[in-house]
């Protein structure tokens, strides 16, 4: 298991505090809507079939409710710059197979404390990267962290300039072959786990 996965395991654990202290009445109550009131348990029946509509609602409401943390957030412009919904299914599936009572909004709230240490604390334009057969987009700033992490481990020794190159592109290949991932050369989100979060 990583760290980051470790880090927001740890999170989980940790009592639910609400972010929105200026929303809650002086019991500290709010209103959760929709998927958020569902409980773990349900959150494990629904990813049997990941097609479902109740299990796509769930995972909607998690990256809506990730996306709304951007706001809130102290210093951040992404708190998650570069995981996708199969990142947060494996996220809520770690926790959700031992804690069913939880409810999702908690195990949200939750998360939100484990994804600090690798947000965006400013904007960082997003660019595409690869090529026809696979690219996608990412941030310079994680450019660059892939960079650095790339040269720790002997794989890169070009500047960490935050720019896509063939120098890059060969060097993420060679982690990938390493991490048994498929060798596109691309930093795509299963890369940078695992890049990022050793």
């Amino acid at each position: 298991m990583n760290r980051l996965l470790l880090a927001i395991s740890a999170a989980l654990l940790l009592p639910s505090v609400s972010h929105a202290q200026h929303n809650q009445t002086p019991d500290n109550a709010f209103a959760v809507e929709g998927a958020g009131r569902l409980d773990c348990a349900s959150f494990n029946t629904a990813r049997q079939d990941k097609s479902s509509a109740e299990y796509q609602r769930m995972i909607g409401f998690v990256e809506g409710y990730l996306s709304a943390a951007n706001r809130y957030e102290p210093n951040t412009f992404d708190l998650t710059p570069w995981h996708n919904a199969a990142a947060f299914d494996i996220i809520l599936n770690s926790h959700c197979a031992e804690h069913g009572q939880d409810t999702l909004i908690s195990v949200v709230q939750r998360m939100v404390t484990g994804l600090r240490p690798v947000r965006i604390a400013s904007f960082s334009p997003l660019v595409e990267v690869g090529d026809e057969t696979h690219k996608t987009y990412v941030y310079e700033t994680i450019l660059g962290r892939a960079q650095a992490a790339l040269k720790t481990r002997g794989l890169y020794s070009g500047e960490e300039t935050g720019k896509f190159s063939p120098e890059m592109r060969e060097a993420l290949k060679a982690f990938q072959r390493q991490a048994s991932l498929d060798a596109t050369g691309v930093p795509d989100p299963a890369t940078l786990w695992f890049l990022l979060n050793p």
